[in-house]
């Protein structure tokens, strides 16, 4: 889950950035609508693991995976401080983010609530051949899916007109679902300040057409945005439906008396897929990596500085070739991934247990991630260990140490076949 989380949040973010510097200008409003709503998506997809499976079988995947598993992999730390403050902040940081989504999951729900009270107890009316529902003097007028809400005293002929014209664009297009999107967008992701912007984003774009489908209609472009101005201070019964005078005003009668964008300027939209096809497949590189379940790391420690209380282990296969252990092609993705005996969990342990700080390396100051690659033969055996990223002789060679002394693993498998995986350990060696 926290990887999940990661991975969506910086996805979410570096898309809603790309749509800012190449489509926020324009008046393609339908494209846009689809753009946000896409970003929402391949956030919420592109980490799930059945999605990272199947792009991991692309050609393209191996090669972007070798990247991601030295710049965005998920890291084990080793530190030279007392344990377990890793895992108690673990434990405070899932507690303050469920508790974030619980209280805005209970604003929706209250939200939703006071919209099914007002439908019970306004009138039901008919204006313009459609029904509506009379909501109390001073109430702003809104949609949500099929129900419009309007106060018919409260408003001249004329605005009640362009008022009905507004709300049945949102009631016909469905602009409530993109609303819904966006609400459970930031409630899930309600750390991440992108999310929130991407929400007001949608929620002024579906106001965008809805105003441009008011125009089109044949109503005054002037009066229409007067009108808007004199309902601006109007209160609202909740924020989660399609409100008429939804503020900003400014940016919505600046975008109304903005020249329409040349129609060859729609082609940049498709701009979105390979950007998002890349992020996708850089996820998919990183996930066939992890190492624990959900993909992250927990951060252990060693017990005081320079100390190394627990005898190292010896590397059971030091004096084995790669090419003795190593028959057959080695992959890069499976349909069923290697794993430690006992699961991660266990992994886990195993490296807290195991792991030192070399002693020079901490009188030395020497900190950073060294990146091991190795191969999880079709025998469970570990072989063919590198250093992808080197820190400094005494800390890659604790890292290679650890990992040569580990046990027999269960070997991955592709169509049910036992096969050579080819795997990636990242360790952060980091004084505090």
């Amino acid at each position: 889950m926290p990887d999940y989380l990661l991975k969506a949040n910086i996805i979410l973010a570096l898309l809603y950035a790309f749509y800012r510097l190449f489509f926020y200008r324009d008046t393609f409003f339908n494209c846009r609508r689809a753009s946000l709503l896409g970003i929402i998506a391949v956030a919420a997809l592109a980490p799930l693991p059945w999605m990272q499976l199947w792009i991991g079988t692309l050609p393209t995947a191996s090669a972007v995976g070798t990247f991601t598993a030295e710049v965005l992999l998920p890291e084990f730390v080793v530190t030279a401080e007392k344990a377990g403050a890793g895992l108690s902040l673990l434990h405070l940081a899932a507690l303050a983010y469920w508790t974030g989504v619980c209280l805005l999951a209970g604003r929706i729900l209250v939200q939703l609530l006071a919209i099914i009270r007002l439908k019970r107890h306004c009138p039901r009316l008919e204006m313009n051949g459609l029904r509506v529902r009379a909501l109390p003097e001073g109430e702003a007028p809104f949609s949500f899916f099929r129900q419009i809400f309007v106060c018919p005293t409260g408003h001249t002929s004329d605005e009640l007109d362009e008022i009905l014209a507004h709300e049945q664009t949102h009631v016909r297009q469905a602009h409530s679902i993109d609303v819904l999107i966006g609400e459970l967008a930031c409630t899930l992701c309600w750390f991440n300040p992108f999310a929130w912007l991407l929400k007001r984003e949608i929620r002024q774009n579906l106001e965008y057409l809805a105003d441009r489908s008011v125009l089109a209609e044949g109503y005054d472009r002037k009066n229409y945005q007067y009108h808007l101005l004199g309902l601006a201070y109007h209160k609202a019964a909740a924020t989660i439906y399609n409100n008429f005078n939804v503020l900003p005003l400014k940016k919505r009668i600046r975008m109304m008396n903005k020249q329409r964008s040349k129609s060859i300027g729609q082609l940049k939209y498709l701009l979105f897929v390979p950007v998002a096809a890349l992020l996708a497949v850089a996820c998919a590189g990183n996930q066939k990596q992890d190492t624990t379940e959900g993909g992250a790391m927990e951060e252990v420690a060693v017990v005081g500085f320079g100390v190394d209380s627990v005898e190292k282990q010896p590397a059971a296969n030091m004096d084995v070739t790669a090419e003795d252990l190593i028959q057959g092609e080695v992959y890069d993705m499976v349909e069923q991934q290697p794993q430690f005996p006992g699961g991660p969990k266990e992994l886990m342990a195993w490296l807290a247990k195991n792991l030192r700080y070399p002693v020079a390396a901490q009188e030395a100051g020497k900190q950073g991630r060294v990146i091991c690659q190795f191969v999880i033969t079709k025998e469970g055996k570990v072989a063919d260990i590198k250093v992808l990223r080197s820190v400094s002789p005494e800390l890659d060679e604790e890292a290679v140490r650890v990992i040569k002394a580990m046990p027999a693993w269960t070997p991955g498998k592709q169509d049910g076949q036992a096969v050579n995986v080819r795997y990636t350990l990242p360790v952060t060696f980091r004084l505090q």
